[in-house]
This record gives C-alpha cells, sequence and structure tokens, in this order.
C-alpha cells in the first residue's frame, strides 16, 4: 500500500509544470499602486514575479510572472489582483 501511495505521489509531482504568464494590469496611478499589485500576487501559491515594466499607456503595467500549476491557476492569480481593485488581464503568448 505504501509503495502505491509513493509512485501516486511522484506521478502528480511529474505532472507539475512552471507557467510563465504576463498579466497586464491597469489603474496603477500611484507608486503604492504596484507595490499593492505586486503583494498581492506575492501571496498566492508558488507564485514569482520575475519582472516588471511599464505598459504602453498611462497607469499600466506588465507583470512577467512563473508559477506552479499544481499550486495555482492563472485564474487564483488574476482574482487576487482583481481582489484589490486592479483590472487585470493574461496576455496573449507571442513569438513561435
Amino acid at each position: 500500500m505504501s509503495s502505491a501511495l509513493a509512485l501516486a505521489a511522484l506521478s502528480s509531482a511529474a505532472l507539475a509544470e512552471e507557467r510563465r504568464v504576463e498579466i497586464s494590469v491597469s489603474e496603477l496611478t500611484c507608486p503604492s499602486c504596484s507595490f499593492i499589485v505586486a503583494s498581492s500576487m506575492r501571496g498566492v501559491p508558488s507564485v514569482q514575479i520575475e519582472s516588471f515594466a511599464d505598459g504602453p499607456e498611462y497607469g499600466q503595467g506588465v507583470y512577467s510572472v512563473t508559477f506552479d500549476d499544481t499550486e495555482t491557476s492563472v485564474e487564483g492569480l488574476i482574482a487576487a489582483v482583481t481582489a484589490n481593485g486592479y483590472p487585470a488581464q493574461v496576455l496573449p503568448k507571442t513569438g513561435s
């Protein structure tokens, strides 16, 4: 029985995947806004903010984020940001 549990644990770990997404956040109108958004994201299990760049419009920023998809989801990450009043969306992947 214990070997079956160990095998099941190893199998689910093998299915884990680190994901990288870019999230556009708007209404970043003051210096503390970026801090609040980053804190919201870091409060989600396994989330790491890789980089931040100003967006093309005033008050917009783009966060490059990685996370373990067995611990959280894109939806959970977006929900954490929007719960603090900041509109957020995942940007489509670019490139080949």
